[in-house]
This record gives structure tokens, sequence and C-alpha cells, in this order.
């Protein structure tokens, strides 16, 4: 029994509507064949041969148009598997993020939210990972890969040197990060974002609005204390600076982001980190199936090569029997 009859490609039918009009004007000048087949002594079996082979050619192109047009009906279950998951760490290397302010940890802000970064890649089965930094400008640092090894060798080597003494745009570091993501692969994607939230320069919440309309979700790890810290400076300034870690701007960011807020300090950070990108790995992880209308195209392609078959056929045979051998009468 035929169930809901489809197409993939209705517009394609549109050329029935040409080939009918065709077939519309060479059957007004059959008259003219007509009598070009009987000034020959064939009007017989001959001109039926000859309708027969150009009805068959006809139906050939009929079932190549119908083909193309990819139908489908009766029903099939296909397997279907959701997206996977994709996270970049956006990590944060302005000279604020040197500061030692942590109260548990004797290092610094980026000592901190790197030991962070590399329990998650140590621990991110699964799930694909990548990392940006900021150095005044973003910069897509590891594309995408699920090489943990990679990542963790590339976190491995970063270290206060690489600071430049430039300053802090989240701005760019967000952009820089969303690049990494591509529609030609529909993932899920996170941006984990690592810094203490001070910035001289863009604006984060404009990066952040790009990144939601490009459905990208955001994890921020606020690193440091709002109590703050005197950034290391090559020389030694009657005022130091004092760099705070900005909760507000950072929380602000998750929300925005349809997210979620660490507080790095936690000594449990990396793990609540990954407990909460397993929860979305499972939703990509999980198959399904779904039914679908089968396709039937390879039906019509079957019937127009046989059409194109019967019509040649139909010409072989009129050839072979429009004139008896010299000296003999035909059959």
């Amino acid at each position: 029994m035929i169930e809901t009859f489809t197409l993939d490609n209705p517009e394609v039918l549109f050329g029935l509507v040409i080939l009918l009009f065709f077939i519309v004007i060479r059957l007004i000048g059959d008259r003219k064949y007509r009598g070009f087949i009987a000034f020959f002594g064939g009007e017989g079996k001959l001109w039926l041969r000859y309708r027969c082979s150009r009805l068959f050619f006809w139906l050939f192109l009929a079932c190549l148009i119908i083909a193309l047009a990819f139908p489908r009906w009766g029903s099939q279950t296909v397997t279907e598997y959701r997206r996977g998951l994709d996270a970049v760490l956006a990590l944060d290397l302005s000279r604020s993020m040197e500061v030692q302010d942590l109260p548990a940890f004797p290092f610094s802000r980026l000592d901190q939210g790197l030991e962070i970064s590399r329990l998650l890649a140590e621990n991110s089965a699964g799930v694909r990972l990548g990392a940006a930094i900021s150095r005044g400008r973003g910069i897509l640092a590891v594309p995408l890969t699920d090489d943990t090894g990679a990542i963790t060798s590339f976190l491995g080597g970063l270290n206060g040197s690489a600071l430049s003494g430039r300053g802090t745009n989240l701005e760019a570091l967000v952009d820089a990060a969303a690049s990494a993501f591509l529609d030609s692969f529909p993932s899920r994607r996170v941006i984990i974002l690592v810094s203490d939230g001070e910035a001289l320069s863009g604006s984060l919440s404009d990066a952040v609005d790009r990144a939601i309309a490009a459905d990208i979700t955001f994890a921020v790890i606020g690193i440091g204390t709002e109590e703050g810290g005197p950034v290391p400076a090559p020389e030694s300034p009657e005022e130091p600076v004092m760099s705070y870690r900005r909760t507000q701007v950072l929380r602000s960011a998750a929300e925005r982001g349809r997210g979620i807020y660490i507080d790095g300090n936690r000594e449990d950070a990396a793990a609540v980190l990954g407990e909460y990108l397993q929860s979305l790995a499972p939703e990509s992880l999980t198959g399904g199936s779904r039914r679908e209308g089968k396709p039937r195209w390879e039906l019509f392609v079957i019937l127009a090569l046989l059409s194109l078959g019967a019509s040649k056929r139909c010409l072989v045979e009129s050839r072979g029997r429009q004139a008896p051998p010299p000296g003999g009468t035909a059959s």
C-alpha cells in the first residue's frame, strides 16, 4: 500500500510541463512525418514503430525528470544522531592575570586558570576542545581538536612571559573563540571564558550577544578576588596599580550567555565545570530514530533506462524492415 507521497525537489517537476508542451508540438507536426514515411512505402507497421519509439523516448524523459525530483513513499526507520559537543577555552592573558591574590593558592591568577583548564582537558572524553588567548587582540591558538595532548601541551607552554605587557580586550577574546566553530560541523557550542573580568578596551556584552546569535553557550570561570592585589610591573611605581576580580561583569556574561558562572577559587572548580559540560554532552551523544519516507528515485531511473532501450529497439526493428533485399521479397 502506498503511503504519503512526497518529493524532495518538487520544483524539478516543472520539467514535465515543458516536456508536455514539446509533445503537443510534435503531435501537431505528425502529418508531415507520416507523409514522409508513406513516401517510402512504409505507412503501416513502420509508422506504428516510429510512434512507439517516440512514445518510449518521451516516457524515458518523464521518468528521468521524476527521478530528479527524488520521490518518496512508504516509510523507513532512520537512525538519528544528535549534535556533538565542542568547547573552546578563552584564556585571558592580560597583566592583571599575574596578580597573586588567591587565598588558598600560592600562585597567580593565570596559573590557577591554566590548572583548571588542564584538569578539564584531561577529563573531558568525548568533547572536542580548542583554545583562544588574548594579548590585546584575540587569537585562536588551537583549533577544535579531539587530541587532548595538543591542548594540554599548549596549556603547559603558557606562562607569564606570554603576556608581553598588553591590556585586556575580552570582546576580541570571545570573538576569536567563536571563530573556532564551523557551520559545516553542527555541534553544541560552548565558550569557557577564564578571566578576572578586567578589560581596558572592547565590550564583552557585545561579543556575548554575537555569540548568542550563533547559538553559543558560555561557561565563565572567575579568577582572582574582589579584594584584589597589585599588578606586577617591570619597575616599581610609587603607586602600584591594583586589580580586582569583576565578579558582576563575569556573572552577567554567564547569564546573558545562557550558561554557568564558577568561582575559580573553589578547589573543585574544574570538577564543577566538567560536570556542567557532561550535562550537555548526553544530549549530543544519545542516538535516536525517526520515520521518514523511503526514497524511490531508483525505480524511476530503472524505468527510464528500460524506456530508452525500448525506444532504440523499435527503431532498430523498423530500420530492418523498411526495404526488402535486392531480388527478394519483404517478410
